[in-house]
Order: C-alpha cells, then sequence, then structure tokens
C-alpha cells in the first residue's frame, strides 16, 4: 500500500542539532508479528490489517466510568469530613488520631483523582513544534517528531539512534552519539522520539513490536533512505532496535545494544529480574481508581525529575559528581519528554503490555551485532547483558561485546572516550568492512 504520512517543515536547522520527533505506532490486531519488509520497497501494513489506536483508549464507556466514579469519591470524602467520628469514638487518642490520618488520605486521594480527571480529559498540550526538529503528519492525525544531524555528505552512513525511556531524540542521543564523532566517521543520524515523548503523539496500549512499522519507516520514506542502515540503542532504545533488526533485517547492516535490557518473555525463561512485576497491566489502566490517581500525581513528574536523576538510583548520585554535563542533558531531555504533559508517560512507561513485547533476540538475523554493558548497573541488571552475549553468539556472526565496571553503573557507556569516539557506531561501521 502507499505511504499514509505526508511531511511538514521538511527544513532542519544545523545549528539546532537537528533532533526530531516521530509518529506514535498503530498496534496490529492480536498483538501479531510485523509485516515483512522487502529492502528495495518499504511494504507497509494495509489499514484493514492494523488498528487505528491513535487516540487513547478513553472510550465513551471508560469517560462515564471515570466521572462516575469521581463523583462518588468526592460525596464519600465530603460525607466522611463532615461527620464527627473522631469525637464520637471513645477518648482512646491512637484511635482519634488515626481516624484523622484516615480523613486526611482520603482528601489527599480524592484530590488527586480530580486532577487525574482533569488531566484525562485535556490529553495532550498542544505541539510547539521546535525548530530544530522534523514532523510527519499521518493520515491518522497522529504527528511524529524526529531529528537528523551529522555529516551532511551524500555518502554518508545511516544510523538510526533510538532514546532511552525518559528522553526524547533531541539531547541525550546527541551527547552521547557527538555530531565531530559522527562526521569524523561519516555518518548521519536520524533520531526519533518515541510516542508520548517530546512532541510525538502518543500511542496508548502500542506494541514495541510495531513501532518499525508504524513509526520508522514513515521517517525513513521522508528521508529518502533507500539504502541500507545501522541501528544503535541505548537502554530503553535497545528494544526498539532488536524490534528494528527483526522486522526489517535485509535493511538493517548492524545492531548495537548499549545498556540492554531483555523482554519479559525471555526474563521468566531464564529466571531474570524484570521491570514488568513493577509497572501495570492494560486492564489497570482502563480502571479510573488506578489511572486516574496515576495522572493526577504524573503531574508533578516534571517539577522533580532532577532530584529523581540526581538522588533517585546509585549511578544519578556519581553522574552528578563525576559527568555533571551528562547529568544536566538528562534533566533537560527528560523535561522535554513531558513537553505535552503526563499522559503520554502514562500510557506509555507504566503499561507492561506496551514496554515488554518484543522479538525474541535469539531470532535475529542480523550478522552485525555490538553490545555494550555494565557489570555494576542497579537500572538494567548485568545478566542481561551476560544472557545476551551468551544467546547471540553464533558462528559466522560479527559479536562484539564490552562489559566494564568503573562506578557509573547504567552510564557507563556514554561517557569519556566511548562518547568521544561514538564507539558502538564505529565498532558496527568496522565490522560491516570485514
Amino acid at each position: 500500500p502507499a505511504r499514509s504520512a505526508t511531511s511538514s517543515d521538511d527544513q532542519t536547522n544545523n545549528s539546532c542539532g537537528n533532533v526530531g520527533t516521530p509518529p506514535a505506532p498503530l498496534r496490529s490486531r492480536g498483538g501479531a508479528e510485523p509485516l515483512p519488509c522487502s529492502f528495495g520497497r518499504l511494504v507497509r501494513a494495509a489499514p484493514s490489517e492494523m488498528d487505528d489506536n491513535s487516540a487513547p483508549r478513553v472510550s465513551r464507556e471508560f469517560g462515564r466510568k471515570a466521572v462516575t466514579f469521581t463523583a462518588s469519591l468526592c460525596a464519600v470524602t465530603a460525607s466522611i469530613w463532615m461527620s464527627n467520628w473522631t469525637t464520637q469514638v471513645s477518648h482512646n487518642l491512637a484511635i482519634r488520631i488515626a481516624l484523622w490520618l484516615l480523613k486526611t488520605c482520603t482528601i489527599v486521594y480524592t484530590a488527586i483523582t480530580v486532577r487525574g480527571l482533569y488531566v484525562w480529559k485535556r490529553g495532550l498540550r498542544r505541539l510547539v513544534k521546535d525548530p530544530c526538529a522534523k514532523y510527519i503528519a499521518l493520515e491518522s492525525g497522529r504527528t511524529v517528531e524526529y531529528f537528523t544531524y551529522g555529516s551532511v555528505r551524500d555518502d554518508a552512513a545511516i544510523v538510526v539512534a533510538l532514546h532511552g525511556s525518559g528522553t526524547t531524540g533531541k539531547y541525550f542521543n546527541q551527547y552521547w552519539l557527538p555530531e565531530d564523532a559522527l562526521k569524523r566517521l561519516n555518518c548521519r543520524v536520524i533520531s526519533p522520539s518515541y510516542p508520548g515523548h517530546g512532541g510525538t503523539d502518543m500511542q496508548p496500549n502500542r506494541r514495541i513490536i510495531e513501532w518499525p512499522l508504524t513509526d520508522l519507516i514513515p521517517i525513513l520514506e521522508k528521508e529518502k533512505v533507500e539504502e541500507k542502515f545501522f541501528v544503535v540503542g541505548a537502554s530503553y532504545g535497545t528494544s526498539h532496535g532488536m524490534s528494528v533488526a527483526s522486522a526489517l533485517p535485509e535493511r538493517v547492516l548492524g545492531l548495537g545494544l548499549v545498556a540492554p535490557y531483555l523482554p519479559e518473555t525471555i526474563c521468566r525463561e531464564a529466571g531474570l529480574w524484570t521491570d514488568a512485576d513493577m509497572i501495570l497491566r492494560e486492564s489497570q489502566l482502563g480502571n479510573p481508581a488506578i489511572l486516574l490517581p496515576i495522572l493526577g500525581m504524573f503531574f508533578l513528574a516534571d517539577w522533580f525529575i532532577g532530584v529523581g536523576i540526581k538522588h533517585g538510583y546509585a549511578e544519578g548520585k556519581e553522574i552528578a559528581t563525576r559527568h555533571q554535563d551528562l547529568c544536566n542533558v538528562l534533566i533537560e531531555d527528560a523535561h522535554r519528554s513531558f513537553m505535552r504533559g503526563a499522559n503520554g508517560q502514562v500510557f506509555e512507561m507504566l503499561n507492561a503490555e506496551t514496554t515488554q513485547t518484543w522479538p525474541d533476540p535469539r531470532k535475529l538475523r542480523i550478522d552485525n551485532i555490538a553490545v555494550r554493558y555494565a557489570l555494576d548497573d542497579t537500572i538494567v541488571p548485568p545478566e542481561h547483558g551476560a544472557w545476551l552475549e551468551k544467546n547471540l553468539a553464533l558462528e559466522g556472526r560479527k559479536l562484539s561485546v564490552r562489559k566494564d565496571k568503573i562506578g557509573l553503573g547504567h552510564f557507563t557507556w556514554f561517557v569519556d572516550e566511548c562518547r568521544k569516539e561514538a564507539d558502538i557506531v564505529k565498532t558496527l561501521m568496522e565490522n560491516a568492512r570485514r
């Protein structure tokens, strides 16, 4: 079928660093595997084969449930606060304090829920286009943002750079894959933003495995990328990178995985830790008693991003001390990821069915793979990298693995010489020439 995207704002301002935001993906019925893609012509899923999931799964039925629940909660809270329980019960001080705490918690929960209903009803904030970005308007009405930077030579190699969670295609990728190193390597980077991140419209209940077909292919078509390309992903971006390699194996020259993590299915099979146990399922996100309070609390997240990055985990404390420039980039990009409100992040990052669905890495048909992981990573256990090191080592495959322990954990491979030389890209290019 013909491409279902039209482009706007084609000009890219190199002085801005050329960063961009991709469109949010559509979901195939039943979570089916992506459609195959030939090397010459990119094959898109026909409209009848894909669900247009461009609007949040907030149907009228959910809207009625949300309003009814919130109104009932307000009525119950008002009844509790108007009662005189604390004077009618025994004079036991402990009981009276417990009842007072119950009242206080009830009013706080109600206030957060009311705020969440407002955030849900408002939806995404209006997009203010970044002059450094490029945008695509899909026929479904969704907007995709992405950035380009690096070499401008006609023979430049194409690198698709995929950012981590809580960031966008703009600042973080341009930090750990700096433009001067890419120009030395003669590479041009295409750096998309995921659904719900930065300027890209949200895509509730999407599947990462389908992201290449729904978001990346329109970007490649707009940029007139017909040759093969490299794919590198950082952290959350490794899941998208493996999905690209699975969907477009004939087009991927090499796959780079930095601070990688594994899908839930592999973790269950191998007995490894998975963050699927820490987040929600789609069925829970359809429950107003759960979704609305989360939306109500997440609007505060933008105010506390800096504190969370610096003090939320061991690596954050280290980079705040030893690599202040990286810390500042993460904070700035994290603020940008919330630029259109909390809805996108809630539906994108708190849904296990979204964040845990990508191909089995053992089935990848890519002969050139580079893996980088840290032995002291406290965000993604190093066992995930070790599993990839073991299971990706196939006869005839050019597999480059580096692991280290320098006290920076998750951010080990985003600083110093690895960053200055764009190590992961350089390695893939060298392997491709062999």
